[in-house]
């Protein structure tokens, strides 16, 4: 008796659901198990059910406080305000506490960006590459910070829908999308990049009507982002406000190979040992990946992705020995160069790279739990 035929799109995203399920799902046992074992102190205690408290470590509090009392002081304004305002929409629909929110909006986020990945991957290259890439993004190191209460899983989402938005050729709706994220992430405006570059390969004739027809979406993300700098300009009286305090986390604005030349000195300087080297490494091995990329990898891709790595060498922070501070974490959603590292990887190199991998994040995610700094 024949099988009934299940849509390639069902099975993927029973395939990323289920990544997402098992992944999630380690991550709360060994959560729940570390902060049981070992006693936990932290400089805030987050107002949760104690299961999920691994899940509200360091800028989680500025979150929880942004989302419940606004911009409370300047340094706030580092973090931009679309996921503190879904979580507050999120505590006052529901009722849920505003960090149960916060988690439960990450989760959320982070399963469907997972879904849309698939998709997108599967048109892209294809299914054996799609399911390696979902692998891989799902076990690198920083990637549970996709399900604690951080902006990475919105962003993602945000960033994965304009990509499948604009390969069907709906400019509004990428565009949109793209403004939100230029509210959700300081970076989030460099998504215009790729918007530019499909615009750019669609047209016919490169620079005619029709491509700056379509470029023109770009002014809808840019006023997003010119909102939050007039909205910071009347509150605090300056509009760049969240690069000014920067300076609260050390990071300072330089060239990037002076803050690779000092990640080389400082990559094993103190308490960062483990840390910074990662934090050194990847930015290099994306890089890499987009020079010997094999074709996988589009015009806007490729820019996305070099940009938003540029974006994170140039800011260091070099007083307090994470010389390259949290760059693991911040070129997390460059999700394009995971497709590179599926199609590079043979089969015993990538399951090593999965392994190694996944090791170091339950490594980091331990010590994020027990309030050690983890990016």
């Amino acid at each position: 008796m024949r099988r009934p035929f299940t849509p390639p799109w069902r099975a993927d995203a029973r395939f990323a659901a289920l990544g997402f399920a098992v992944s999630l799902l380690v991550i709360l046992v060994i959560g729940i198990i570390g902060v049981r074992v070992a006693p936990v102190h932290g400089h805030w205690t987050p107002p949760v059910w104690w299961p999920l408290s691994p899940f509200a470590r360091w800028d989680s509090a500025w979150y929880y406080r942004i989302a419940v009392y606004g911009y409370f002081r300047p340094a706030a304004y580092v973090f931009f305000p679309l996921y503190p305002l879904v979580v507050h929409t999120l505590h006052a629909v529901t009722r849920l506490p505003f960090v149960t929110a916060g988690i439960v909006s990450s989760w959320a986020a982070d399963l469907a960006a997972i879904v849309l990945l698939a998709r997108l991957w599967r048109e892209q290259a294809g299914e054996v590459l799609m399911r390696r890439a979902l692998v891989l993004l799902l076990a690198y190191p920083s990637a549970f910070f996709l399900v604690t209460m951080y902006a990475e899983s919105l962003y993602l989402l945000l960033s994965v829908g304009a990509y499948l938005l604009l390969r069907k050729g709906r400019w509004g709706f990428a565009a949109a999308l793209i403004a939100l994220a230029s509210v959700e992430r300081a970076n989030g405006i460099l998504l215009v990049l790729p918007l530019l570059a499909f615009a750019w390969e669609s047209s016919a004739r490169r620079m005619d009507a029709l491509f700056w027809r379509r470029a023109l979406w770009c002014l809808l993300p840019v006023a997003a982002l010119g909102t939050y700098l007039a909205f910071s300009y009347v509150k605090v009286g300056n509009p760049l406000e969240f690069v000014a305090q920067q300076a609260t986390w050390y990071r300072h604005f330089t060239g990037g190979g002076f803050a690779l030349g000092y990640g080389l000195i400082h990559a094993f300087y103190n308490q960062g040992l483990p840390l910074s080297a990662v934090d050194l490494g990847m930015p290099i091995v994306f890089l890499l990946a987009l020079a010997f990329d094999r074709g996988i990898l589009s015009l806007g891709d490729k820019l996305y992705v070099f940009f938003g790595v540029l974006s994170t060498l140039v800011d260091p922070s070099i007083p307090n020995g994470f010389v390259l501070m949290s760059a693991t974490r911040l070129i997390m959603p460059y999700f394009p160069v995971f497709l590179t590292f599926a199609a590079r990887l043979r089969e015993n190199q990538w399951r090593w790279a999965i392994g190694l991998s996944g090791a170091f994040q339950v490594f980091l995610w331990i010590s994020y739990a027990h309030w050690f700094f983890a990016g």
